[in-house]
């Protein structure tokens, strides 16, 4: 099993808390966000980007270990 660890801080800046986030596989970048997990990936798969990280913004500031 391949452990990596990655940090998507500059990531999710701006991005309000509680959203759902798509991310390119190789977290370069955003891709999506919104409220609707589906929505966002469909606009995320719409980019390109077949299987992206989804990951939801924490309602409080707190480490967050995928």
């Amino acid at each position: 099993m391949d452990t990596t660890v990655a940090d998507i801080f500059d990531l999710l800046k701006g991005i309000p808390p509680g959203a759902w986030v798509a991310i390119s596989e190789r977290q370069h970048k955003t891709l999506a966000y919104g409220v609707d997990a589906q929505a966002v990936l469909n606009e995320a798969q719409q980019k390109g980007e077949k299987l992206p990280l989804m990951v939801r913004v924490p309602e409080q500031n707190q480490a967050m270990f995928l």
